[in-house]
């Protein structure tokens, strides 16, 4: 009989342990981002583009809007995808070059993949309320810093301004697009 070493076992996620942990997740955020799962590459980006698709599907599901609907099973994957993985390469090296030392870029995807669950969740009523996806944004953001000093042992204080600094770059961008957008406040 062959032995599988822990961090393969690890890696062998059912979709089974994906929901447990995600139930769980949903439950207390805050205690389960201490705590990362080990997940393969595949599963990492099979949760992310599930929840980016069903955050846009809700969305355009409330606002009955067709192509809301299809922009959330096409586009919304797409550009969240990116985006998480940007912000991955971004810690990344913001580790290399400012706590100079190196971090996994796949337990960073997975910090960065569920640390942005409320930003999805709440971007299901952005439609109606505008102003509702910076509250995701802020969860989100609490969920950093406290992912950002437990698993990676960032200092409290660098973590709130790293991600404050974060926080504040979203904000003026929303603040910008609500003043320059067909659908903004002054459109």
């Amino acid at each position: 009989m062959r032995e599988v070493n822990s961090e393969q076992a690890d890696l062998n996620t059912t979709i089974k342990d994906v929901i447990d942990y995600l139930i769980h997740f949903i439950k207390n955020p805050a205690e389960k981002i201490k705590h990362l799962p080990h997940w393969s590459w595949t599963s990492l980006f099979v949760l992310q583009i599930t929840l980016a698709i069903i955050s846009g599907v809700l969305s355009g599901l409330l606002k009955l809007n067709f192509y809301t609907i299809m922009a959330g099973v096409f586009l919304m994957p797409i550009v969240s995808t990116v985006a998480a993985l940007l912000l991955t390469t971004f810690f990344y090296y913001y580790f290399q070059f400012f706590e100079e030392r190196t971090e996994s870029f796949r337990k960073l995807l997975t910090f960065v993949i569920l640390a942005s669950i409320p930003f999805f969740i709440f971007q299901v009523i952005s439609e109606y309320l505008r102003f509702i996806s910076l509250i995701g944004f802020a969860f989100t953001s609490l969920l950093a810093i406290i992912g950002l000093t437990e698993n990676f042992r960032v200092e409290k204080r660098r973590a709130i301004v790293l991600v404050g600094s974060l926080f504040a770059l979203a904000l003026l961008t929303w603040i910008y697009t609500q003043y320059t957008t067909p659908n903004g406040i002054s459109g």
